[in-house]
């Protein structure tokens, strides 16, 4: 792979693609995703298939005792039809909807990078087993009023299996839809709870989002939260990226060694190779504190922005964990953001060479740390 250091003119996309997914914790090497995966009827139903397919490898990560301990990221590619690649992302063993943003946040910068603009993500949630009791108890309902007026070949599916029928007015964007219940009017107090708090993270760390109740979830794959990644292409049509969720069902069905997980999946419109990064990141990005956690996301994409090579742990629970994650990747400096810093708008940068650190300006961060590369 090409180097990634600042000061290259002509970035490859695969390079650029690569330093982004390391930025955000995906690390590891790429899975190859086999391309059987991508013969599916809609793009939904690829994306959740690329999910599918890339969850499938976390078996690989599992302990002595069959589990997954802490969470784990993912990430692989496929080639996709007409020259295109197919990418997905993952983060298993937790439901912190930091894991959600994470992914997101990855996935929009991949979009950016390629050209798309004006990128928002659509949310909506199919909730937990109570909600989903709820939304169909009153689809039956809507259906058994409105049965002249379905189309005909939904009819049947309508009366014996309304989730089916419901799904295949989705996928055939039937107008009748926007007079039919909507999911998230639903949801459970523990489903409605878990999507605020999920939307007021994406508000904190600056994701445009907007409610869609519409999203289309896989039968026996998605759980709870569903998100779709919508940009204006350089034609100036608006067209829908990326899309994924939670996972949790499609792991609980296929016996995974962890039953949580989030995970979405793009297309690229020309070939990429991805490869893991070999380079020490110049920077390793450390938060102490939920305040912090949250400004990291800044200081993390000002400098991956700066085509700088840069990590993080932002799933990690303790300081310890971050430092000691920061040397195991032979990182020569740390930018720590206390809760201080974090009101303040400054970073501490630390040498974990020679120990010595400063307290410096936000806006000056980048300028500060390729100084002292």
């Amino acid at each position: 792979m090409r180097s990634l250091e600042r000061g290259r003119q002509y970035e490859s996309l695969d390079a650029v693609v690569a330093r982004i997914a390391y930025a955000y914790g995906f690390t590891n090497t790429p899975v190859a995703i086999p391309k059987k995966y991508v013969n599916t009827d809609s793009d939904d139903e690829r994306d959740a298939s690329l999910s599918t397919a890339l969850l499938k490898t976390a078996g690989n990560l599992k302990n002595a005792e069959g589990v997954i301990e802490s969470p784990v990221s993912l990430w692989g590619s496929s080639k996709g039809p007409k020259k295109t690649s197919l990418l997905s992302f993952a983060i298993l063993a937790t439901k912190h909807p930091i894991a959600h943003a994470i992914v997101v946040k990855a996935v929009l910068a991949i979009a950016e990078r390629i050209g798309f603009t004006d990128l928002s993500v659509s949310v909506s949630s199919v909730g937990d087993a109570e909600s989903k009791k709820r939304f169909t108890r009153e689809l039956t309902v809507f259906f058994k009023k409105n049965n002249e007026t379905l189309p005909q070949e939904v009819r049947h599916s309508a009366i014996t299996d309304p989730e089916k029928a419901y799904r295949a007015l989705l996928l055939s964007e039937d107008p009748i839809l926007e007079r039919a219940p909507r999911r998230i009017d639903y949801l459970s107090e523990s489903s409605r709870k878990a999507m605020l708090e999920t939307l007021s993270l994406f508000e904190s760390v600056e994701i445009p989002y907007t409610l869609e109740s519409t999203l289309p979830a896989q039968e026996n794959v998605h759980a709870e939260l569903l998100f779709a990644v919508y940009g204006t292409d350089q034609k100036g049509n608006r067209v829908r990226i990326a899309s994924g969720g939670r996972f949790d069902e499609f792991l609980k069905e296929s016996g995974a060694s962890t039953e949580t997980g989030v995970s979405m999946s793009l297309s690229v419109s020309e070939r990429v190779d991805v490869s893991p990064v070999h380079e020490e990141p110049t920077c390793f990005v450390v938060h102490v504190g939920d305040i912090a956690k949250l400004r990291a996301f800044s200081v993390l994409e000002e400098l991956w922005k700066s085509n700088l090579l840069v990590g993080q742990a932002l799933m990690a629970d303790t300081l310890r964990k971050q430092m000691d994650g920061a040397r195991d990747v032979g990182a020569k400096t740390v930018a720590i953001i206390g809760q201080r810093e974090a009101l303040d708008n400054t970073v501490i940068v630390r040498s974990l060479v020679t120990q010595i650190q400063t307290t410096i300006p936000f806006e000056k961060l980048v300028s500060h740390v390729n100084r002292k590369r």
